[in-house]
Order: structure tokens, then C-alpha cells, then sequence
């Protein structure tokens, strides 16, 4: 399921409702494993390029070196239709990048371990063990999964939304009130993303996400520039922006305030 936004992929998703998987497999085979990442990735997968790669090449050499078992069992969802993998998906591309690699190898299988539960439950499980992964989620991808778990109208309580993706009380109760709002304007929470809410835009409609599209234009030439410095050396990338122009770290403050107090509450829970 490429290329899916999160509204159309819950969409596919809740239509392959049926009936209950006709076993609990320990193993798949690699075929029989599908993907929805638009649901099941909370990371943005265009950073890909800049984190995700070396990651998945440095777990392919591991599956080359000690096989598909070398990882513990991918975690998968029986849609009513099919399985598909909610937590694993960098563990997944290495072993399919590895067989590719080397086909000697003999890959078929692959371990997995199913999780029961409904579509919902399986995006905040998702959610859950992505935040604790090895591969540290970015701020702003938490803060898209919390709003992805309240858009759906999720059951879960503040807590249970604070422990499972990292974000704080005080942003999730924003996001439930800005829910709020736009269900009384008639519009589906789930057609838009946290940017589009904090920017006042509908993603609905094509023609208002060009500031996004600017946005994603810009990051592609930063990364073309300075590949991962920006990210791997943040004291001198905020010296540059500031040399660039005085203003605009506290402008880029005030354009990310949930960003930055859900941050600074972090920071605070951990000194008490």
C-alpha cells in the first residue's frame, strides 16, 4: 500500500474486514506479509534517506551473517484478509533486502508473533513500540501519532495516549479540543495531519497544502547541502540560523509551540 495517506489507508484497511485469521502462525513467508505504512510507520518516510537506510543496510548484514532468526518475530495484524506487519518494518526490508542480496541464502520465512486486537488497537500498538524503538522517533512524528490516535476517536485515556506515544498531557488535551472544533465544522480529523490543524489548512482540499509542499521542496535541497550535519551537529545548525537572521529562531519557536512545551514538560517530568 504505497503512496497512501493515513485517512485512505484506514479506509482499505476497515474494508478488508472479515473473518478471523484461520490460524496464529509462528512463521510467514515473506510474500505473505503485506505493509501499510501510512498506518503502521508513525516515522516520516521521507526522512528515510537520512536515517532509515543505514539502519536497515547494518540489520541486512546481520540477517547475511546469522539469518531470518538473528531478530526477535515481527509483530503482524490479521486485517480479515491478510497479515500485515505493525511493528518490524526496517527488520522486514533488511531480511527482503538481504534475500535479494543473496538468494542462496534461502530465505522463506521469517518469524512472526500476531497481535489480536481491532485496527485501532493495532495502530496504537504500532505507535507504542515504535516510540520505544531503537531507531528514536523524531518529536514531530509523536506528536502526528498522538493526533492519528485522537482523530480516530480512539477510547484511550490521556494516560494511556501519554504513555503510548511520548507526547504531554497538556498537547493531547489540545489536540482533543481542536478534534472537537472540527467535527463541529463537518470536517474528518482523519483527512488532515497535526500540521494541517496548527496551520488552520484542510488537507482536503490540494490546492491549500502547497505550504507543505514548499516545505518538503526546501528539506530535499537542505539534505542535498548538508546531508546529516544539520541533524547530527544541532549547536551549529542553530548557530547558522542564527547568523542567517536574529529573528528566526524565535520565529521558528512560535510556529512549533507544542513542539517546544511538549519538550520542556518532558524536561521537566524528569527533574521530580
Amino acid at each position: 500500500m504505497a503512496d497512501l495517506t493515513f485517512l485512505d489507508g484506514v479506509r482499505q484497511l476497515r474494508s478488508e474486514a472479515g473473518p478471523p485469521a484461520p490460524s496464529e502462525p509462528t512463521r510467514l513467508g515473506l510474500n505473505a506479509i503485506r505493509t501499510c505504512e501510512a498506518v503502521f510507520q508513525p516515522r516520516n518516510v521521507h526522512d528515510a534517506f537520512l536515517a532509515s537506510d543505514g539502519h536497515i543496510n547494518t540489520l541486512a548484514e546481520a540477517v547475511k551473517d546469522g539469518g531470518v532468526d538473528v531478530f526477535d518475530p515481527l509483530l503482524v495484524w490479521w486485517s480479515g484478509q491478510a497479515w500485515y506487519v505493525i511493528d518490524g518494518h526496517h527488520r522486514l526490508d533488511a531480511i527482503r533486502q538481504a534475500h535479494d542480496d543473496r538468494p542462496k541464502l534461502g530465505i522463506t520465512d521469517v518469524p512472526v508473533k500476531v497481535f489480536s486486537g481491532s485496527l485501532d488497537d493495532a495502530i496504537a500498538q504500532s505507535v507504542a513500540r515504535n516510540s520505544k524503538d531503537k531507531l528514536p522517533m523524531k518529536q514531530a512524528d509523536k506528536l502526528e501519532s498522538a493526533w492519528r490516535l485522537i482523530a480516530l476517536n480512539s477510547a484511550m485515556t490521556k494516560d494511556q495516549l501519554r504513555d503510548v506515544t511520548s507526547v504531554s498531557l497538556r498537547t493531547i488535551a489540545n489536540m482533543r479540543k481542536k478534534r472537537r472544533e472540527l467535527v463541529d465544522q463537518g470536517l474528518d480529523p482523519m483527512g488532515l495531519s497535526w500540521l494541517d490543524v496548527k496551520a488552520g489548512q484542510n488537507s482536503q482540499n490540494p490546492d491549500e497544502g502547497w505550504i507543505e509542499r514548499q516545505a518538503r521542496d526546501w528539506m530535499e535541497k537542505l539534505v542535498k547541502a548538508f546531508g546529516k550535519k544539520l541533524r547530527e551537529q544541532p549547536e551549529i545548525a542553530a548557530r547558522m540560523l542564527e547568523l542567517y537572521s536574529e529573528t528566526l529562531p524565535r520565529e521558528l519557536v512560535r510556529f512549533w509551540p507544542d513542539e517546544v512545551q511538549s519538550e520542556a514538560d518532558d524536561l521537566r517530568e524528569l527533574e521530580f
